[in-house]
């Protein structure tokens, strides 16, 4: 699974001790001047959303009810400034739902050169 099938989840993890469940989307997309990247992201975001929101969620891993809940983007790609500025605004948009966003890795772990 990855980033452009938007209708899927690409992994799911429970964290028993910390009461957490992560769900993971795999992006190995470079980014683009068109913003096709961020739409294709934002859509598959959205499904993440629903999966939550509907409860699917809970269906799928009973034992995450009452755990903590983390989208987790794992990035092949530095991302742009556009795209940090939507990490930025998303994170806020779902954090105010509960739900935790985070990105990497970071710099100091590294990631794939950007293709030109």
């Amino acid at each position: 699974m990855s980033v452009i099938d938007t209708d899927s989840i690409d992994a799911i993890g429970l964290e028993k001790q910390a009461r957490r469940v992560f769900l993971s989307i795999i992006d190995a997309l470079a980014w683009d001047d068109q913003n096709v990247h961020l739409y294709t992201l934002q859509e598959k975001i959205n499904t993440y959303l629903f999966f939550i929101e509907s409860g699917e969620l809970i269906k799928a891993l009973p034992d995450a009810e009452g755990f903590d809940i983390a989208i987790e983007l794992i990035l092949k790609h530095m991302p742009s400034e556009e795209a940090v500025s939507f990490f930025d605004k998303t994170s806020q948009i779902l954090l105010d739902k509960g739900i935790v966003f985070v990105f990497g890795p970071n710099k100091e772990t590294g990631y794939a050169e950007q293709q030109s």
